[in-house]
């Protein structure tokens, strides 16, 4: 059997065994000019009349390479012609996005890939999305993985299908995909940087693996395939029960995950490792799954750790510990609230918050205790200008019915309010004294003692609501 016969043969194999196409799809060929992609390509468009498929090519320009990457877009609008297919190519100016980002140029680009190709299958309609990758990436991915330590998830490799996602080839070998492009005669792009053993998957191709053959022979290359599939398989099975276990304990609420600590430690450590992971999926679910590291150090520092035990993760996302429950969210740099001055009754709006603050003189009847934590009632000789700020170090106040004042940091402690949350909490000050901390606890010297017979109510409203 000749080299193309033997790669249309297993991708016709892969095809059927995954179940990737049925016939009459509409499928976007992603095609950078390699020849792992253009192989692709070729074989698609071979298949296409057979089992009534509609192409479309796509390729992005990421300008890493200046004329060489024009000339890539060149060769594969110029072989997208000759097989009368249509092609779409992106030009994005990826290395300026990598200047202004703190991700790898790999991360920006595959970022950038993802977002372009998505969006062009979404234009077209497409009902699958054709990539090139090979058993050489699949065994690559792997070591590259294992080095990183990334754990059962990372370690099962590429799936073959995922989503509207298809790799055909994923069972073929680089050098049969170099064979079949020879016999069709069509010479790929070559891309000089993956001889540039800065990145760790070209120190893995170009180092590695030659190694590994030379030590144990080429057969290295298929056991560690087998190896790859066999893992994908405890892989799925291990992130379905993960995945049930998460629906059991875990609530999404506002941009946060909370997982119950005790239910947690009552998993298995395969489902709770998985778990954790499930949780940084939920908020990072276009990102590379969360490094084993990661999940160790989770379990480890803030599962094991006591209340306020926090652990700053990769794209500013943070763990925390609250007392029983695990918090993971995403920090939002938070916003200064500058001094808000009240010169007299009435409303000032909170800069950036949407809210307002508000003093205005009420009868006596109209005082209604505790039926909003938004609102409080001092007396009405209360002194003017009244002061809306963040708390800041140092603060105290006397909690209403203490007999003396404290640390507003203790008080937090006390009524175990989340650290993330004291930052962004509102004060009203009088002459420099705690007042009210907002939606907490009045200051017991500013309540009022029950022979007024006006009172001044203090608010935090939505804005617009006193205009």
């Amino acid at each position: 059997m000749n080299a193309e016969s033997a790669l249309e043969q297993k991708a016709l194999e892969t095809i059927k065994r995954y179940r990737m196409l049925a016939g009459s799809e509409r499928v976007v060929v992603s095609v950078s000019g390699g020849p792992d992609s253009v192989a692709l390509l070729l074989f698609l468009s071979g298949l296409a009349s057979e089992m009534g498929l509609e192409l479309f090519v796509f390729h992005l320009d990421h300008m890493f390479r200046g004329e060489e990457s024009a000339a890539d877009a060149a060769f594969v609008e110029g072989l997208s012609r000759e097989l009368g297919l249509p092609c779409r190519v992106f030009t994005v100016d990826v290395p300026s996005m990598v200047r202004e980002s703190d991700r790898s140029p790999q991360d920006v680009a595959r970022k950038v890939r993802l977002e372009r190709l998505t969006s062009c299958a979404d234009e077209v309609a497409a009902d699958r999305v054709a990539l090139g990758h090979t058993a050489d990436d699949q065994v690559e991915t792997f070591l590259m993985r294992m080095i990183q330590g990334a754990g059962l998830s990372g370690l099962g490799g590429m799936p073959p299908v995922s989503g509207r996602i298809i790799r055909p080839l994923i069972d073929v070998w680089r050098e049969e995909v170099e064979q079949y492009c020879d016999k069709m005669g069509v010479e790929p792009r070559l891309d000089k940087s993956n001889l540039d053993n800065t990145y760790l998957r070209n120190r893995v191709r170009n180092r590695l693996i030659p190694v590994l053959k030379g030590e144990f022979g080429p057969g290295i290359k298929e056991v560690i395939l087998r190896e790859v599939e066999s893992l994908a398989l405890d892989r799925r099975f291990l992130s379905e029960e993960a995945a049930e276990a998460f629906d059991r304990l875990a609530v999404e609420k506002d941009g946060e995950v909370r997982l119950d600590v005790e239910k947690l430690g009552q998993l298995p450590d395969s489902l709770q490792r998985g778990v954790i992971r499930q949780s940084w999926a939920e908020l990072m679910p276009d990102e590379s799954p969360m490094a084993w590291r990661h999940v160790v150090d989770v379990l480890k520092k803030v599962v094991g750790g006591r209340t306020g035990a926090r652990l700053d993760l990769p794209r500013s996302v943070v763990v925390e510990r609250e007392y029983g429950e695990i918090v993971f969210s995403v920090e939002k740099e938070a916003e200064a609230l500058s001094e808000v001055i009240l010169e007299k009754p009435g409303s000032v709006p909170l800069p950036g918050s949407g809210m307002a603050f508000s003093a205005r003189e009420v009868s006596v009847e109209e005082v209604e205790f505790g039926a909003d934590p938004m609102s409080e009632f001092v007396p009405p000789d209360l002194r003017f200008p009244l002061e809306v700020r963040h708390p800041a170090a140092g603060d105290r106040f006397q909690p209403l019915g203490s007999p003396g004042s404290k640390k507003l940091s203790d008080f937090f402690t006390d009524i175990k309010l989340p650290r993330r949350d004291r930052t962004n909490c509102w004060l009203v000050l009088s002459g420099g004294l705690i007042v009210w901390v907002v939606g907490h606890r009045l200051d017991e010297r500013f309540r009022l003692r029950g022979e007024e017979k006006r009172a001044i109510r203090l608010s935090v409203e939505p804005q617009g609501e006193y205009d």
